[in-house]
């Protein structure tokens, strides 16, 4: 399921899958995406290794989550998911505090640097299937066992936090086929 409802780059054929639950307006979430996501991805992406699936995940913790995530999800329909991920947590500090109003304005000035075709994104951020999806991931998560963000599974392990590098990498690295290991 969460093929469908989540962002993937990688190899579909890749030996490991990771599956990542990420709340846009996490603060642990933008520390994992700058720190040891970015060097996973990083290592085992473009070699093929691993899968990366991110789902947006509104957790209800955390002011703006909605608004965001709809607007992840929206920026993601015209294949800048990623960007506009690396946007808001860059420029988290400009939108966190918000209200909906300031904050449609802020993630609209996101989609404009990103070149997102301005009619597009306004229509799909009113679009229910956006919703219906966000609720679908949500669920996922509870039935998955999430507790909190960032949580990500590797091929099925759950993990939770924003763990340092080292650890993290040899959850992944434990699940590698020997002649991929890289140790």
């Amino acid at each position: 399921m969460a093929e469908t409802l989540g962002w993937s780059v990688g190899a579909s054929e890749a030996p490991v899958t990771v599956v990542e639950f990420t709340d846009p307006s996490c603060p642990r979430c933008a520390s994992f995406y700058a720190g040891t996501r970015a060097a996973l991805r990083e290592e085992f992406v473009p070699s093929d290794q691993v899968r990366w699936i991110t789902l947006t995940y509104v957790s209800g913790a955390f002011k703006n989550s909605e608004v965001v995530s709809t607007a992840a999800e929206c920026a993601g329909r015209q294949g800048r998911y990623e960007a506009f991920f690396e946007t808001a947590y860059r420029e988290r500090g400009a939108w966190i505090t918000e209200d909906a109003p300031g904050m449609w304005r802020e993630v609209e000035r996101f989609s404009a640097e990103l070149g997102l075709e301005k009619s597009e994104f306004r229509a799909c951020r009113d679009d229910p299937s956006v919703t219906a999806r966000l609720e679908a991931v949500r669920d996922l998560a509870l039935r998955t066992g999430v507790r909190g963000t960032p949580t990500w599974f590797v091929d099925g392990f759950l993990v939770m936090g924003d763990l340092p590098l080292g650890y993290a990498r040899d959850f992944i690295v434990d699940r590698l086929p020997e002649s991929g290991a890289g140790r």
